[in-house]
């Protein structure tokens, strides 16, 4: 087994307990998400890769860092999140989502978008802020677990 799949072994453990009820597996893709929070995780036998809705990040161990990805999958759970979406008239056609990380720092996670719009209306915004899944305190342990993992894997 592959360090990124032993990664996603953990967090999958992890996810099982926190989220008992809530979780959605494909077992064949390796893919889970969280009951409507619009977060999923995915491992195949190249890469893992982090999602919230649309928006996603792959993580191939040869060329990227596993802890990038890793950050960012707690981040989603434990970080406020601000999606901006755009709208040509009443249609929306793109949306940004952000983390609002400690220190007003934000994390860009990606923008999503779709090719047919009425590009010809007015373009209005709608910010939402959307909150933590769970505290950091109650999963501080765990995440720490599975870093120390990373490193020693």
């Amino acid at each position: 087994m592959e360090k990124h799949e032993k990664i996603f072994e953990k967090i999958k453990e992890l996810l099982i307990r926190l989220f008992p009820n809530e979780l959605t597996e494909i077992e064949e893709e390796n893919h889970i998400s969280i009951g409507d929070t619009g977060i999923w995780i995915m491992s195949d036998s190249r890469e893992l890769t982090v999602g919230y809705g649309l928006t996603h990040i792959h993580c191939d161990p040869k060329y990227d860092d596993l802890s990038e990805v890793v950050d960012l999958f707690f981040n989603l759970l434990t970080c406020k999140k601000q999606i901006t979406k755009f709208y040509k008239g009443d249609f929306s056609y793109k949306h940004r989502t952000d983390l609002l990380l400690a220190d007003n720092e934000i994390y860009n996670i990606g923008t999503a978008m779709t090719w047919l719009f009425p590009y010809w209306k007015k373009t209005t915004s709608k910010v939402q802020i959307e909150d933590e899944i769970i505290e950091l305190d109650k999963i501080k342990k765990d995440i720490d677990e599975i870093k120390t993992l990373h490193n020693n894997v």
